[in-house]
């Protein structure tokens, strides 16, 4: 006879089922994805004194896309929405430093790669 110690998890508490907790848990780590891409992005690319290239392209893809899928899993995460519209403000077609080559297209591309990212998650 084998018997099983289960030990009562009280951080799980405050979700209404397991299947909502593993959504929220793969929402966080998008969300940490993104925020450790979103301090490298920032810590490096301050000024129009930086040169930018495709690295901070490919950089302003991942951080946009984690936050994107972090908020597919949680549409209320404010953290993603501020972090995500700092990118976009600072850095997007529109920006302060606009200079990147991210258009409106690529944000539509993220939004779309983002979607799968979650589909896949989902499964």
């Amino acid at each position: 006879m084998t018997t099983i110690n289960n030990n009562h998890d009280t951080t799980r508490d405050q979700y209404i089922s397991h299947k909502l907790y593993l959504e929220k848990r793969a929402g966080n780590r998008y969300y940490n994805l993104g925020y450790m891409t979103y301090k490298k992005i920032i810590s490096t690319y301050t000024s129009d004194t930086t040169p930018f290239g495709s690295l901070l392209n490919d950089l302003l893809k991942d951080a946009i896309t984690n936050f994107e899928v972090a908020l597919l899993f949680d549409k209320n995460d404010i953290n993603s929405t501020v972090l995500k519209n700092e990118l976009c403000d600072k850095y997007g077609p529109n920006g302060s430093l606009s200079t990147t080559g991210m258009t409106a297209t690529n944000l539509n591309n993220y939004k779309t790669e983002a979607k799968k990212i979650y589909r896949n998650c989902k499964c």
